[in-house]
């Protein structure tokens, strides 16, 4: 069982689609492709953490709930400002607004807006609400500020492995990285590390 990460599907906005330049001409070809992505990437014993933002679903609950069933049986939603609707009491699934993952030597506080992290938090941050729209303030990884945007435009829209963020940021380490735009930058950093 791995634990994968993703953000801000936001499955029924047609608006995303310009909002946030996915290569995408309609919301039916976007959703096909989030659907296949996640399903090449997560078997069905592995755990989601969906950082917020599931589907553009302000006033109806029922549609994220039914949107995370359809990506995961063993899901947990942090909470997103478009999950709001959502009925914690109407699903089989825990929904919170934060959570702890340790993996090795890394603990991460997971949000869906870095700015809800507690002061006091001093580890990594994976979250998402940013999308793409900010890119030097919010890449993939930038490590001076021990943050993690999980986000699907980021991540080339399929989720990544918890471990394989591990191994990103000891590849930063190493290297000295500041910061990785993208999947595809972070898989040219794996490649190359030792």
């Amino acid at each position: 069982m791995t634990r994968y990460l993703i953000s801000d599907h936001h499955f029924d906005h047609d608006n995303i689609i310009g909002y946030c330049d996915r290569p995408f001409t309609s919301v039916g070809e976007m959703h096909d492709v989030l659907l296949s992505r996640f399903h090449e990437t997560v078997d069905p014993d592995d755990t989601l953490y969906h950082l917020g933002d599931v589907a553009m679903a302000m006033r109806d609950g029922e549609k994220t709930g039914e949107w995370l069933g359809r990506l995961s049986d063993s899901a947990v939603l942090v909470r997103g400002n478009h999950d709001a609707a959502l009925d914690p009491e109407s699903v089989d699934y825990p929904v919170v607004s934060s959570c702890v993952l340790e993996a090795g030597e890394y603990r991460f506080y997971c949000t869906h807006r870095p700015e809800d992290t507690p002061e006091w938090w001093n580890g990594w941050v994976l979250h998402g609400h940013h999308h793409n729209n900010h890119p030097k303030e919010y890449p993939f990884v930038r490590t001076d500020e021990k943050r993690v945007n999980v986000g699907v435009e980021l991540l080339d829209y399929r989720p990544v492995a918890l471990p394989s963020i591990v191994r990103l940021l000891e590849a930063c380490e190493e290297r000295g990285r500041r910061f990785v735009r993208d999947r595809a930058a972070a898989d040219e950093l794996l490649r190359t590390a030792t």
